[in-house]
């Protein structure tokens, strides 16, 4: 089995000067090489989990975890200039700088951590832009933001991640801004980008159809938690936790998009829970339709179905899922 470089134990985040628990114990392991997605709806606590790996919290927030360590070394001991991770933001146009040129923040980002001359900065600004296959890239480094489209815009931030050669490279749903055949380009060149060097990804989303397209595992996150992780074709095929399947059965399935005209999609009630609310067992049991007493007060042990893929619910079997749902 490969070692994991990225090893998360039971990371807790509290806001508000520790009042308010947004995560309550994560856990998980990313290789190098391999794309793991976390997925859950909003307010699961996601970008959180992301945030507290780059030390991006703001200062209120309180982190404690049992192990968060990268290529062995923990993160508790190593300055944010030192974590070997980068980040690709959600809107690139909110993260890069408007009045700043293109050439000037890929610098800048180089710069920030490596002592080189001008022109060693130069040449490696435009070769990473060739790397994200940004066209004609000596004239792109004097355009400013807006002058790129959205795509554009998003290699940008994918080459500003790159530039620093990281071993860990976080992105936080960085199509949702796209359109569909931008988005496809996106994900295409970040699997091109990781079979070229190796990097993990740990990818964040709530479209289980980009999913589907670039996982190798994924871990489904609710109410700041890990309620279920595995492989993505076992995951797919036989979700062992009701959050999961509820997913799934609100997602169009284009294969079956014909026959489904005129029929709605299957919707989670209620909503999750507000960030701080008091849970004595499962936090999903009050949305759940195969609840039972115990659910409501005795926190949920795990369960294992293969060695990769296990569940936070003693309870739910899930009919099996068709084959070739993901890859």
């Amino acid at each position: 089995m490969t070692a994991a470089l990225l090893q998360v134990r039971d990371l807790r985040v509290a806001m508000n000067n520790g009042r308010t628990q947004v995560l309550r114990g994560v856990d998980f392991d990313l290789a190098e090489g391999r794309t793991l997605c976390l997925v859950g709806e909003s307010g699961s606590g996601k970008s959180v989990t992301a945030a507290a790996l780059m030390d991006l919290l703001p200062p209120h927030a309180r982190i404690d975890a049992a192990t968060m360590a990268l290529g062995g070394r923990p993160l508790a001991h190593m300055r944010r200039a030192e974590r070997d991770m980068a980040m690709i933001f959600q809107d690139p146009m909110t993260s890069l700088n408007p009045v700043l040129t293109i050439g000037y923040q890929l610098r800048e980002a180089l710069q920030l951590k490596e002592k080189v001359s001008t022109a060693a900065a130069h040449a490696r600004v435009l070769d990473v832009m060739r790397q994200v296959r940004i066209p004609d890239p000596e004239t792109r480094l004097a355009a400013y933001p807006h002058q790129l489209s959205g795509g554009m815009r998003q290699r940008v931030m994918i080459a500003m991640a790159l530039i620093r050669r990281p071993r860990l490279l976080i992105a936080d749903e960085p199509t949702t801004a796209l359109d569909v055949t931008v988005q496809a380009q996106i994900l295409w060149l970040l699997q091109e980008l990781q079979r070229e060097t190796g990097t993990a990804i740990l990818f964040i989303t709530h479209d289980l159809g980009v999913v589907a397209e670039i996982a190798h595992d994924v871990a489904v996150m609710y109410a700041g938690k890990i309620v279920e992780r595995g492989p993505v074709g076992e995951i797919f095929r036989d979700p062992a936790h009701p959050y999961t399947a509820g997913l799934m059965a609100a997602t169009l399935d284009h294969r079956t998009a014909s026959d489904a005209r005129g029929q709605r999609l299957v919707e989670l009630p209620g909503t999750v829970p507000v960030a701080g609310e008091a849970i004595a067992g499962c936090a999903f049991a009050p949305r759940c339709a195969y609840a039972v007493a115990a659910c409501a007060n005795t926190p949920p042990e795990w369960r294992s179905l293969t060695r990769a893929h296990g569940a936070a619910c003693p309870y739910f079997r899930a009919p099996q899922m068709a084959e070739g749902a993901a890859r």
